[in-house]
């Protein structure tokens, strides 16, 4: 099930509830939900906030208004960390790596050529525009925040449409060109934005927020059957390079052996579970990301290996399905 942190959640609520103090359903609807401070909460709760928030509002871009409104320790631990990242490149690495904690509904994934870099995030369910446009805005406010500058990116893609209205306050915070009902979502950014340093870098801090973090992925998966939480870990990884049934059994702290047969008896395997992944990641990239950028993202190390797993997958080769 896809959820978010409660911090991240909480962040949400406050904003829309510190304008609309007086709303009972607000207060009615979500108080014993706030009151009760779980460590997650469900997708769909959190997309019935975005939803209560649109109607007391009356903003189409509410999302948008939450996304600006963001702070870094909206993020929880992973929000110190980036904090204390030495460059841009790094923030956005943590980022990448430990996304699900923050909010398990989407998955991110970065790109690059020789000028330009690109941030595209897909949702892993389909989701409302709110949630989208408050995960997009949310990088950049997160980024400005972080080298302290207001930065623009080159382009803002879109999986949806606005009105002219809507598009043009986009367009002057963003401080770029908003393109519409794209097939993805995607934030296009200079290169050299990765290089600008982090203000208040802090390598010995960053090192070890990421040992906690770390142990917070695999207490994230630990709540569900083996399974979900190899399917969890598989989702969290920002690449699939590398990913094997021993780097995946030792996150799980047992032998490549027990975690085949606990597998077995809940009819499935690692090969299968790494299968899914990559189809899914596939589906999410098909649509406007190099073929030699998917082969990496998917863990491949050859184009062949890709071409393989499409005519399984779909009878087709990838290019035909450009």
């Amino acid at each position: 099930m896809h959820s978010t942190s409660f911090v991240y959640f909480y962040s949400a609520w406050v904003h829309i509830h510190d304008h609309f103090t007086d709303n009972k359903r607000l207060l009615g609807e979500l108080a014993e939900l706030v009151a009760s401070r779980p460590e997650r909460v469900p997708l769909v709760e959190y997309e019935r906030l975005l939803e209560v928030g649109l109607e007391l509002s009356g903003d189409p871009l509410i999302g948008f208004e939450l996304g600006k409104a963001i702070q870094l320790h909206d993020y929880g631990a992973l929000g110190y960390l980036v904090e204390t990242s030495k460059d841009l490149q790094q923030a956005i690495t943590s980022l990448l790596h430990y996304d699900a904690i923050v909010a398990d509904i989407g998955l991110a994934v970065f790109t690059s050529d020789s000028d330009n870099a690109k941030l595209t995030w897909q949702p892993k369910t389909p989701l409302g525009k709110q949630a989208i446009l408050r995960n997009m805005t949310a990088w950049v406010s997160a980024a400005r925040q972080l080298l302290r500058s207001t930065l623009s990116p080159n382009q803002l893609h879109l999986s949806f449409s606005v009105c002219d209205r809507e598009l043009q306050r986009l367009q002057t915070w963003f401080g770029c060109s908003v393109l519409q009902n794209c097939p993805e979502n995607a934030l296009w950014f200079p290169l050299d934005f990765l290089t600008m340093p982090v203000a208040t870098v802090d390598s010995l801090m960053h090192e070890h927020i990421e040992q906690v973090l770390a142990k917070s992925v695999s207490a994230f998966c630990d709540n569900h059957d083996l399974k979900t939480r190899v399917a969890n870990l598989l989702a969290a990884k920002h690449s699939l390079a590398g990913v094997n049934q021993a780097s995946i059994a030792k996150a799980l702290n047992m032998s490549v052996r027990s975690m085949q047969r606990k597998l077995q008896i809940q009819h499935t395997s690692f090969r299968v579970l790494l299968d899914e992944e990559r189809k899914l990641r596939f589906e999410q990239l098909i649509g406007n990301t190099r073929l030699l950028d998917i082969v990496d993202a998917l863990g491949f190390t050859e184009q062949s290996a890709l071409n393989k797993v499409c005519m399984k997958w779909y009878g087709k080769s990838p290019s035909k399905l450009k």
